[in-house]
């Protein structure tokens, strides 16, 4: 009896192992917005070796890994149906993300309550995506804490996929809290596995990774080499959606070093590509042309640019994008003398600072709005907006913003003749300054001091 159940185990384990590889096998070759879980792909291999019927939630996980949209609208009438059923919400919050729906991902995730009874590859796949919530609100000691446990339960059971996912995500942590030594690690996990599972549209993403943290460390040639080599991952394989965004990221880094022609040709690329590059990457590329029109103050150019990427913006629901190009907007217009409409955008940033899916709290448009109020004279109104600027900044550990608004604060009390005041936030500026090395700060500091 003991043989025979060692026996039958070790058949149901060689065949769930094959139909896992069956399954990723038809990824190989898919861009990177797929939808794949492990836990179900082990549900369905077992009610499949035991030739059982499986259970409604792994139907539902079939239609979503070989169509999205039909699973989504499967998914939302089982939902109406059962609106507690927290395996289908799981399901729904995971799809959310696959397409970058973020208000519908995060509602979806306060629905959910856990029973305690909870298989662990499920507690795991809450905890991931709870985490990549807290990280696009950039509350990084919670995501990292949740995908850490979320890590070992997946190691546990061996889901090498969604361990892939873990240490990509914690990579994005990692570098955005400035630790960019494990960053790299874990970027580098991330990569191998996607790798070892043949994955190559992942794998081109995981090396885009360690591009963005070489933007990140300011080592823009290193970071333009893993773009190419990411690109020619994509190429290799004819992934031409994943390569969008890819290029962006490329054409991010040739900004940062002021090589704004080669930069434009990259973002031109990706907004050529009507039917390939996604409503995302098109409004990150607009968004950026907008930078580099309005860098060359070829204003009229800039402003019709933010247009097209909030359009996209709109589309997607994508509250962080709307901000950022609203913003853009109000410093064209304050760039032109039009400091009506600048001010009109601005106040409104700041009357949805509370928003819970805006990843950046509207310090910048406080900050904005004190220099307009500068520029016309009305000092007090200025001082009163560059603190509460500086508190928000404050609050999430922005020094950069912060040295700013206490060198704003420091232009109010020289314009009011006093200096010791304006010392005082001078230095404290440049205290700030040196904590984040930011040389070209700390020179034009010291230039004031």
């Amino acid at each position: 009896m003991i043989f025979l159940y060692f026996h039958i185990r070790f058949r149901l384990l060689c065949f769930l192992k094959t139909e896992a590889q069956k399954s990723l096998q038809k990824l190989k070759n898919k861009e990177r917005y797929f939808f794949y879980n492990s836990h179900y792909i082990k549900q369905i291999g077992t009610y499949k070796f035991f030739h059982r019927r499986v259970t409604k939630e792994a139907k539902i996980y079939i239609t979503l890994s070989t169509s999205l949209k039909k699973g989504e609208k499967e998914l939302q009438k089982a939902i109406k149906q059962t609106p507690q059923n927290w395996r289908l919400l799981l399901l729904y919050a995971d799809t959310c993300l696959t397409q970058n729906k973020r208000i519908e991902f995060a509602n979806t995730l306060n629905n959910i309550h856990l029973p305690f009874w909870a298989a662990s590859a499920l507690r795991a796949d809450y905890l991931r995506l709870t985490a990549l919530n807290e990280l696009y609100q950039t509350n990084m000691y919670d995501a990292s804490k949740k995908l850490s446990k979320a890590l070992k339960i997946y190691q546990k059971n061996g889901y090498s996929y969604e361990e892939a996912e873990c240490y990509l995500a914690l990579g994005q942590t990692y570098r955005i809290s400035g630790v960019f030594d494990v960053a790299y690690t874990m970027f580098q996990e991330a990569e191998n596995l996607y790798k070892s599972m043949e994955l190559a549209s992942k794998q081109a993403e995981a090396v885009a990774y360690q591009g963005l943290l070489e933007i990140s460390r300011e080592n823009y040639h290193t970071s333009e080499e893993y773009f190419t080599q990411a690109e020619e991952l994509c190429q290799e394989h004819q992934l031409s959606q994943t390569i969008t965004a890819i290029k962006n990221w490329h054409g991010l880094s040739l900004y940062l070093q002021a090589k704004h022609p080669q930069a434009q040709k990259f973002f031109q690329s990706v907004i050529s590509t009507k039917s390939t590059a996604t409503k995302e990457a098109r409004a990150f590329a607009y968004e950026m042309l907008a930078r580099i029109t309005f860098h060359a103050k070829k204003y009229d150019t800039a402003l019709r640019y933010t247009e097209q990427a909030l359009i996209r913006h709109n589309d997607n629901r994508h509250q962080a994008g709307i901000f950022e190009s609203l913003y853009l907007k109000a410093e064209i217009y304050y760039a032109t003398d039009n400091l009506q409409k600048s001010t009109e955008i601005l106040t409104a940033l700041v009357r949805n600072k509370t928003s819970n899916y805006t990843t950046f709290y509207p310090a910048n448009a406080y900050s904005l709005l004190g220099l307009i109020e500068m520029r016309q004279n009305n000092l007090r109104m200025a001082r009163t907006l560059f603190k509460q600027a500086l508190d928000l900044e404050n609050s999430k550990n922005r020094l950069k913003g912060a040295a700013i608004d206490y060198n704003n604060l420091a232009e109010i009390c020289l314009q009011e003749g006093d200096k010791t005041g304006a010392e005082k936030y001078l230095r404290q500026a440049l205290r700030y300054a040196e904590e984040i090395e930011d040389n070209e700060l700390k020179n034009y500091l010291k230039a004031k001091l």
